[in-house]
């Protein structure tokens, strides 16, 4: 009971409840336009809704323009199955035969993925009382219209779910495991692991690995929230969530490695506990920067990358490699921070 009343918290305090209020309202929203215009089927406008719906403005706005596009070319093609059966062709024939074609020329071009759905919405249309099966599937059309129109709508003007703060907060996380892992490490605790225990490290790698891949779809929405909003201004490329998904997965490489070298530290040597610490410092030291704490303090990992390198160094001259590329990344990752603040205080 109290794991499940952990879940419904975490998911009431991170927001995550505005996504599906937010859909919730599109469809009662888009369902409202469509009786207001007098439509019949309603419901066609609220299944166009649900797919193009996404929890994001940037990933809505991917999405229903993609839907546009196949969209109007399935309903076109649909119409014209319409018409043939108008004119005599059987209709289980042309209805299977357009469909298969939209379906197979979907598969070939990602942009016409829907194109089969809405054909295959057009092609069902029977006549209704007071309209013609010609004139059915042209009112669909409109509904399927009037559902992207409203999603697309609310996800710009009302959208407080966004990308942006969400992807930050995922990097944040990802430091944030990093910097516990080689705490461990720094505190002896973890040198030195038998094989199961590799095994497990494996599995976190594993799951961080699939975190990094979230972190890149949400940097691909992110970037087009940002450019919606700028209304195709230039984002400078410091700013591009997608180079920052890309440096945030350098930067668990770089720890990755220094993980498994500090795994075979020397039970005796102090050097290599000292460093572990020290990365995890500057791990959680960005993780707080990518919250908005203050500036990140990587001047101790500076130091002990110097020492490393000094000749005639102490054992732990093997981290010196691992060290200086995390200490690289991590400054690249510190001067992001440095110019996104800096436009967020000049905006």
């Amino acid at each position: 009971m109290a794991p499940a009343l952990r879940r419904i918290g975490g998911f009431w305090q991170q927001g995550r409840w505005r996504a599906g209020a937010q859909l919730a309202a599109t469809v009662a929203l888009a369902w409202l336009v469509a009786v207001a215009m007098r439509l019949p089927e309603s419901f066609w406008a609220v299944m166009s809704v649900l797919i193009v719906m996404r929890p994001s403005a940037g990933a809505t706005l991917d999405a229903g323009w993609e839907r546009v596009r196949g969209t109007a070319a399935g309903a076109l093609c649909g119409l014209a199955g319409v018409y043939l059966q108008h004119l005599g062709a059987p209709v289980l024939a042309t209805t299977l035969a357009t469909v298969m074609l939209l379906a197979f020329t979907g598969a070939a071009l990602p942009g016409l993925r829907s194109a089969p759905v809405a054909a295959l919405i057009i092609l069902s249309a029977s006549a209704i009382p007071g309209h013609s099966p010609l004139q059915v599937a042209l009112l669909r059309m409109v509904q399927i219209g009037v559902g992207v129109g409203v999603a697309l709508a609310v996800s710009v003007v009302a959208s407080e779910y966004r990308a942006g703060p969400r992807f930050d907060a995922g990097r944040a996380a990802l430091l944030r495991g990093m910097a516990k892992r080689l705490a461990a490490l720094g505190s002896g605790s973890a040198a030195g692991l038998p094989a199961e225990s590799e095994s497990e490290a494996e599995r976190v790698n594993a799951a961080t690995r699939a975190a990094l891949a979230r972190l890149a779809v949400l940097a691909g929405s992110a970037d087009l929230e940002a450019r919606w909003r700028r209304r195709g201004a230039a984002v400078p490329a410091a700013q591009s969530c997608r180079s920052k998904a890309r440096l945030a997965a350098r930067v668990f490489q770089d720890a990755t490695m220094l993980e498994r070298m500090l795994r075979r530290a020397p039970a005796a040597d102090p050097a290599w506990h000292e460093t572990a610490r020290a990365a995890a410092a500057a791990l959680a030291a960005m993780a707080d920067a990518l919250d908005g704490k203050g500036a990140p303090d990587l001047a101790k990992l500076a130091q002990i990358a110097r020492r490393h390198e000094e000749p005639g160094a102490s054992s732990a001259f093997l981290l010196a490699a691992p060290v200086c590329l995390l200490l690289e990344d991590l400054q690249r990752m510190q001067r992001c921070v440095a110019a996104a603040a800096s436009v967020a205080s000049a905006a």
